[in-house]
């Protein structure tokens, strides 16, 4: 059986990387594969109930790395809680300049019909906020969004430059 890191890696390669007619023909992460062709994401393992020990932990790697994932099991957390959690995370760590994205297999997340889950476990894609938001003003700017719905902008992208702000 394949472990975890190779699976993620797996999925960034079959999904995340490659271009989606229904995305207006960009990747689901048009930044991903650049990253993990030159190393700059650290994959990490956690137990549900570490995750705010372990981002925390985490935020070092970030002076090398573009993107930390972390996986859990997720039969050890629900959705609601494990999106309060991030929550808490955010509040605490976008004044920093960290943000905490969640994925969670019970939690189905839609853009335009594409099933953006990696679902298999758990995630959490922990980045430094600023960068993430830079990345995502060149994509708008080369229509990246302009096949999206407003509730998944606003999911997505829209609530970090509200946060952002704040700082």
């Amino acid at each position: 059986m394949k472990d975890m890191t190779t699976k993620i890696n797996e999925w960034m390669q079959s999904f995340v990387e490659v271009p989606n007619p229904k995305l207006g023909n960009f990747a689901p992460c048009p930044f991903a594969r650049a990253a993990r062709i030159n190393n700059k994401i650290k994959i990490i393992k956690s137990n549900a109930n570490d995750l705010y020990t372990d981002t925390n932990n985490c935020l070092s790697d970030l002076d090398s790395m573009e993107v930390v994932v972390i996986y859990f099991d997720h039969e050890q957390i629900d959705v609601v809680t494990l999106q309060e959690t991030v929550g808490y995370l955010n509040k605490k760590l976008m004044p920093l300049d960290y943000v905490v994205l969640e994925d969670h297999p019970n939690g189905p997340e839609y853009v335009n019909g594409v099933k953006m889950n990696f679902g298999h476990c758990g995630l959490l894609i922990v980045q430094r906020l600023d960068q993430l938001n830079q990345a995502a003003d060149k994509l708008r700017s080369q229509g990246y969004y302009d096949s999206w719905d407003q509730a998944s902008l606003d999911s997505v992208v829209s609530w970090r430059y509200i946060h952002d702000e704040v700082r």
